[in-house]
């Protein structure tokens, strides 16, 4: 199983035509999953409709370069997905994909509209509602973001096809899946249902600590791409200084053999040494999978770290609106959070504008860190 990892310093749209190209050459060039004719959906990361610069969103030259590749093999590109708080369109515009879209002549699909999924090879997950574009190409390319996570410690080439889900319906799967394995396992199921062809992660410039949203941009200096996006994620982990062994997606994938390790994936490509050290984010280590399930259950709002709302908070009420288990209110202008409700996704964490929301300990759980 073959990734490549090719070094690429800025996004100035000749060095990554060039870094893509040498990339997909090391892995066989397009031609072994595009061909004539074929109605290519593009899935980048478009979270919130950011500047480039803030390295929350797939670089718009990244996805110009795959574009341009798509349609030499005389197929049709169309880019798509389903952003956290705001429409495509919106969010496409601001990170700049829109504009590369229409100088490209390529339709930017909404992702509004949902169709049933089955999934019958699927461990947790036996059918997805799905945007329904995706029953109207023949094939998915993933160009994701190298970032941390803060409920699933990295988010890359797997957790980017999350976006396929529309709108809150994704706030069901976190009432679902609470646990970071759980929601793993979904992802792996889900990305068995969509089936990308490519997967491609710009980690030209990263982000580490609290992302996917509000954490820190970090030159990183790479491109990586793989046919199989869990080998993809591993190598990322990897090189971000993350042990894919412990790393929610990365160890469900391996132990379900759906990529071998790091050691035994063909990294190839003149990033094979690089080695970067990202700052993880502040909720990476959880104790849910350490701990029996009886002091978990009975401990768990000590037991993890809850968000807090801090004194940048403007009162948009962004969190409350997208909260999944509806366990923020607004009061008078000023969040207010049942913490006996929230299930600890962080959602509102990554979707918070003035990265009002803190992620707290409690003395006990800091307590439990020391032992276990």
């Amino acid at each position: 199983m073959r990734v490549a990892g090719i070094k690429i310093d800025t996004y100035s749209y000749q060095e990554i035509e060039q870094g893509l190209e040498q990339a997909l050459g090391l892995l066989g060039d397009m031609p072994q999953w595009i061909q004539s004719g074929d109605r290519v959906l593009i899935k980048p990361n478009m979270l919130e409709g950011l500047p480039p610069e803030k390295a929350v969103t797939t670089h718009p030259e990244l996805i110009r370069a795959v574009i341009r590749k798509v349609k030499q093999q005389g197929a049709v590109p169309l880019v798509g997905d389903s952003p956290g708080v705001t429409d495509t369109l919106k969010a496409a515009e601001k990170c700049g994909i829109l504009a590369v879209c229409r100088e490209e002549g390529v339709e930017l699909v909404s992702f509004a509209k949902t169709i049933e999924v089955s999934n019958p090879d699927g461990l947790t997950v036996k059918k997805f509602t799905l945007a329904s574009p995706l029953a109207e190409v023949d094939k998915v390319i993933s160009v994701a973001k190298m970032k941390t996570h803060t409920f699933m410690g990295i988010t890359g080439a797997t957790k980017n096809l999350f976006g396929c889900i529309v709108g809150m319906q994704k706030a069901q799967f976190h009432l679902r899946m609470q646990k970071r394995r759980e929601f793993a396992e979904m992802l792996l199921d889900l990305a068995g249902a969509i089936k990308p062809v490519l997967s491609i992660v710009d980690g030209i410039v990263g982000m580490e600590g609290n992302g996917p949203r509000n954490g820190t941009p970090v030159k990183s200096g790479v491109l990586l791409a793989g046919v199989n996006c869990f080998a993809v994620d591993v190598v990322m982990a990897t090189m971000m200084g993350f042990d894919p062994q412990t790393s929610p997606v990365t160890a469900a994938a391996i132990e379900r053999k759906l990529t071998p390790s790091f050691e035994q994936i063909d990294f190839v490509g003149n990033a094979q040494s690089l080695r970067l050290h990202f700052a993880e984010p502040r909720s990476m280590q959880a104790l849910e999978d350490r701990l029996p399930k009886w002091l978990v259950e009975f401990g768990r709002s000590q037991l993890t770290a809850r968000p807090s709302i801090t004194d940048a908070c403007i009162g948009c009420g962004r969190c409350a609106a997208h909260c999944p288990p509806k366990a923020m209110t607004m009061e008078n202008g000023k969040v207010h959070i049942d913490n006996d409700r929230c299930i600890r996704c962080y959602c509102c964490q990554e979707l918070c504008p003035e990265d009002a929301v803190q992620i707290k300990e409690s003395v006990l759980l800091k307590l439990a860190r020391r032992f276990v």
